[in-house]
């Protein structure tokens, strides 16, 4: 179930590698969920890093994965990304990998002073769900805070409390498949960062910019400073038993990869 959680990342214990993961949501609130572990607590922020992987000539990032599922609710993440190059992309978002379901910022580093606010429904990828917005500043240089604001009826993207986009479910009815495409499936909150820019597929790399610069020595990194969790009460079965009173909900850092929601208990 989901569970109602300020997470300010002051203990290391707050995000596990997934092969240490106990499965009880309650010990751990991340799980970084690829191999090698690219994802830390350092100096009280949650840090996804990614790094130059010489045999696939390019970079290896990270995702960590909330251990609470959540369906509806308010999700706030403090978030300095790693758009600092071309062809980085940072990404906070809830997302069902089983349905398709997805609501997300993203941020690439061919333009660090915009954010993309997106949604998906059962992974048909429709280039109309996506709008960008300026930040007002850096978004690699200065924390800001991000919200998404998921209910039956709507989604709102908000950027240091003012709403920037909202989308309403009545509006996105499809009258050929008799369907409102707008996503319901309870999902997964997560941060990722990585390599769009050398990733291979066109329109992602134009999209990220490219090519993404990398040496031997090269570490990108995405900083999340606190995560607020608010379950919608309604529509959520909300865990109390959260271990702890500060408890974090964590990141998908996708460089590619995908991982299954299986692998994380609810």
């Amino acid at each position: 179930g989901c569970s109602n959680q300020v997470v300010n990342f002051d203990s290391s214990s707050d995000v596990i590698a997934i092969r240490d993961y106990s499965g009880n949501p309650n010990t751990n609130a991340l799980v970084s969920v690829f191999e090698p572990n690219n994802a830390a607590i350092e100096d009280g922020k949650l840090v996804l890093s990614m790094t130059y992987n010489a045999d696939e000539k390019k970079g290896f990032g990270a995702t960590t994965d909330v251990t609470h599922s959540i369906q509806y609710g308010r999700v706030t993440a403090r978030i300095k990304t790693a758009a600092v190059a071309k062809g980085t992309v940072t990404a906070f978002i809830i997302r069902n990998d089983q349905i398709g379901d997805e609501i997300d910022f993203e941020w690439v580093g061919l333009d660090p002073t915009k954010v993309e606010t997106n949604y998906f429904y059962h992974d048909i990828l429709d280039y109309g769900n996506s709008e960008y917005y300026k930040i007002g500043g850096d978004s690699s240089a200065d924390y800001h805070d991000y919200t998404i604001d998921w209910s039956p009826d709507a989604i709102s993207w908000i950027l240091d409390g003012k709403t920037l986009r909202t989308v309403n479910r009545a509006d996105t009815y499809d009258s050929k498949t008799k369907a409102y495409k707008f996503p319901a499936a309870a999902g997964r909150v997560a941060f990722s960062i990585w390599d769009g820019g050398n990733s291979g597929a066109d329109g992602t790399a134009e999209w990220a910019g490219t090519p993404t610069p990398w040496t031997s020595s090269t570490v990108y990194k995405m900083y999340v400073e606190s995560l607020q969790i608010e379950c919608n009460a309604d529509t959520n079965q909300v865990d109390t038993s959260s271990a702890g009173d500060v408890s974090t909900t964590a990141s998908v850092s996708n460089e590619g990869n995908t991982t299954s929601e299986s692998e994380t208990s609810t």
